[in-house]
Parts: structure tokens; sequence; C-alpha cells
């Protein structure tokens, strides 16, 4: 019976039910970093709907993300969490330059699973008998990773952690990896950290003791429809989207075009 009302409900003219999708005129790959995923994704609809197009994500470090579009170019829209990412394309002659915004920042910090004990009150703590595994992403090539590293770096603790340090595939992956409970601490963005319930901030990293933080987005070259990739890319960096940002964590740093 179900199946059958269906099928009389789907031949009424303008009867699209709930899971129909809105038709458009082409389709705009956007890759991004993974923790821009919610983000993005709260603002899809909208952007569709002002731009025309069927957006499509690519979710993941932005270190991997740049080598596919090195690789295969199919990308129309590239939002990294590294500016040097970024330019490295850029010197491939990839990037459309007059597209080019360092639209946000994050910050970093210190995080145990939900139930965790750890006082850690600078990045010397992490030095400490208690902290037997350090969830990262990738220092050597995850932005998220990198800017971790930096911080220890800088405070001068890189070399007594980098041996408990549990290398993630990306950001998600590291503050995973926390939430189940097999690592003592990690480091990932405040964002990311924010969405979780399963872990608790141990340190915020004060903004002047960390390195600069920088997602630029831009339109790649030599794609079919650079117009409507530039609609995305605006609403990307409209209103919408800088509250959007904000009420997830994010510093916007700069206006749409």
């Amino acid at each position: 019976m179900r199946a059958l009302a269906a099928l009389l409900l789907a031949a009424v003219p303008g009867w699209k039910g709930a899971a129909a999708e809105p038709r458009a005129g082409a389709e705009i790959m956007v890759y991004a970093a993974a923790s821009l995923r919610e983000a993005l994704q709260r603002l899809a609809p909208s952007c569709e709907k002002s731009s025309g197009v069927r957006l499509v994500f690519n979710f993941g470090a932005s270190n991997d993300l740049a080598r596919q579009i090195e690789a295969a170019g199919k990308a129309d829209l590239f939002f990294s969490a590294d500016e040097s990412l970024m330019d490295r394309l850029s010197q491939a002659g990839l990037v459309q330059e007059s597209s080019r915004r360092s639209v946000l920042s994050n910050r970093l910090v210190v995080i145990g699973p939900a139930d965790s004990i750890l006082s850690i009150r600078s990045a010397a703590d992490l030095a400490g008998r208690a902290v037997r595994h350090l969830s990262l992403a990738n220092p050597e090539a995850v932005p998220a990773g990198k800017y971790a590293r930096a911080w220890l770096e800088k405070a001068g603790q890189w070399g007594a952690v980098k041996d408990r340090v549990v290398p993630a595939v990306d950001v998600r992956a590291a503050l995973a990896a926390v939430e189940s409970g097999l690592m003592d601490a990690g480091i990932v963005y405040a964002t990311d950290a924010a969405l979780s319930r399963k872990v608790r901030i141990l340190l915020e990293v004060p903004v002047e003791d960390g390195p600069p933080i920088s997602y630029p987005l831009a339109i790649l070259r030599n794609r079919p429809h650079p117009e409507r990739a530039r609609k995305v890319a605006s609403c990307l960096q409209g209103p919408e989207a800088r509250a959007a940002y904000v009420a997830l964590g994010f510093t916007v740093k700069s206006e749409a075009p």
C-alpha cells in the first residue's frame, strides 16, 4: 500500500517528495579541508540555489586534496587549511589568482577523552609521563599537524614529545583517535573539538603562541564553468557563510569580493 501511495503521489503535478533533489544546470566540485565539512554542508543548499549548480564536495587533508588537483584537475574550487598548499598550486599555474582570498582562521586546542583527568596548562605538560600517546594529524604533511608541530617547536617541546606522536590521516581522524580513548591527548582545531561530546578541551592554545592559521579559497583554472564557480565562491564568502563560520567557531578574515 505504501508503494502504491508513493506512486500515486509521484504522479501529482508539482509533488517532488521529501527526498527529491533540486535540478541544477552544472556540477561544481569543491575540494575542501576536512575541518570545513559541517560549515560547507550547512551552506550547500543556499549556495546551490543562488548559483544554479549542484555542489559536490571532496573533504580531506588539504595536502592530499592538493595532490589530487595536481594529478587530475577535477576541482573547480579549492578551500585549503594552509596557504603554502595554495601557493604550490598557484606556482603550477592551476589557480585563478584574482579569485584567491584568505577567508578564515582557526585555533589549536589540546584535547583528551571526555573522562580525562589530565591537567595540561602548557606545551611542557605534554612531555609529562601521563601523556604516552599524542594524536596529531600527520605533522609532516597535514596542515593541522604542521600547525601543532610549529606550536610545540616554538615552545621548545617538540623534541620531548615527537616519539609519542601517533600521526593520523587528517584532523578528524586525530579527533576520532582521542574520542576512542586510545590516545591520552591530541591537538586539533578548536572547531573540531567543539563538535564532539566525547572529548574535553584541556588547553586552548593562545593565538599569540601558535602559528598563524589561514584558510585560503580560490577558483581553479581550466574548468568548464568558471562563472558559476565564481558565484559559488562568492556565496561561500557572503553574509550567510560568515555567520555560519562564526557559529562553528572560525574567525572570519575577509569579506566577500
